[in-house]
């Protein structure tokens, strides 16, 4: 009976680290990394300071580019970086982008944007992780 509790229990260890690699294997990593997503780009105005609260009361408007995913993503931490970590659940992404006017005319619209991830780390950092963009087009329906 004990060899046989010792056998469950080893084949539930096993299976629990199967299940962790496997859904590790299945998350994005961030930079030096390229990733390729897909969902819909809207420009979002934050609260930005003093308060980082509510722009209604005061606070300076910061407005900023997310992508609202087709589908969520996971990311894997990063064991060298201090501020890329782990992050299970992801639905949406600050953009960080160099010229804007470049690709204003997406706004609105499903895309799908290249670039690299990285964890926030500053209070305008507005999304749990962001992309750093290196292209913006049309998602092909």
């Amino acid at each position: 009976m004990k060899a046989s509790k010792l056998i469950v229990v080893a084949c539930a260890l096993v299976l629990t680290l199967i299940t962790n690699v496997s859904m590790s294997s299945q998350c994005l990593d961030y930079e030096p990394s390229i990733v390729e997503l897909t969902g819909n780009l809207k420009r979002v105005v934050f609260p930005g300071p003093p308060n980082y609260e509510s722009v209604k009361e005061g606070d300076e408007p910061e407005p900023y580019w997310v992508l609202y995913l087709d589908s969520a993503i996971c990311v894997n931490g990063d064991p060298k970086s201090d501020f890329n970590i782990p992050e299970p659940i992801i639905k949406s992404l600050q953009l960080l982008i160099g010229n804007y006017d470049k690709y204003r005319h997406l706004l609105g619209q499903r895309v799908t944007v290249n670039g690299m991830l990285t964890h926030s780390f500053t209070g305008h950092h507005h999304t749990p992780v962001m992309l750093g963009v290196r292209n913006i087009k049309k998602a092909s329906n």
